[in-house]
């Protein structure tokens, strides 16, 4: 990246992972993309620049700004408070909007403030994948478990018609997929897949 890194001082250290433990991560960048980031070393190797990143949060909606340490490397700062849940909210589906094909899951409108965040963790999550479950593909009566999103789209290429087919994913969300067409001179199956949330059809286990 062409960005220049901004000079600091030496920040305190942000949490340490114990041992056996790792913490996952949602970033927003300056430009307002979201990431996802299974550990405190994938995050910090995503960056080059404290800037880079414009927020940074945990599971738990804690917010955390990069520093660096006296050698000049990027950290994890100290937290400075829980994220603000109406700028998350708006900025998350900003964001869907801006790329719709990165971002091809449509849940419903998160509410609650901890709707927010678990969406927004297990969106990422599932784009980034594969997570410890697969996901569940229901096609007239016949079931499949692909193992990540781009495997579920693959299994749907050939079909047609979407209009009886349901996609569960990991997380117990049933989605009805459709495609998206690129260019009104292009065939549809030149599109890509989005899934739109739908509740759970009658008869349908959990």
């Amino acid at each position: 990246m062409n960005a220049t890194p901004t000079p600091t001082h030496a920040a305190p250290a942000g949490p340490e992972e114990p041992a056996g433990h790792t913490a996952d991560y949602v970033t927003v960048d300056d430009g307002g993309s979201f990431s996802y980031h299974p550990s405190q070393t994938a995050l910090l190797a995503g960056f080059e620049y404290i800037d880079e990143a414009a927020c940074i949060i945990d599971r738990t909606g804690t917010t955390f700004d990069l520093a660096m340490d006296a050698d000049r490397h990027l950290r994890l700062g100290p937290s400075f408070g829980p994220v603000e849940f109406n700028w998350l909210r708006k900025a998350w589906l900003d964001e869907q909007r801006r790329h719709p094909r990165d971002h091809p899951l449509h849940r419903f409108y998160p509410s609650a403030k901890d709707a927010v965040l678990a969406e927004v963790f297990e969106i990422l999550e599932l784009e980034r994948g594969p997570v410890s479950a697969p996901w569940t593909l229901t096609s007239d009566g016949k079931v499949s478990h692909p193992a990540t999103l781009p495997d579920v789209g693959r299994q749907l290429a050939g079909n047609k018609r979407l209009a009886h087919i349901f996609v569960e994913d990991p997380f117990g969300h049933i989605y009805r997929p459709l495609r998206h067409r690129m260019h009104a001179m292009f065939p549809l199956e030149r599109g890509y897949f989005y899934y739109v949330e739908i509740p759970r059809p009658t008869g349908q286990a959990a």
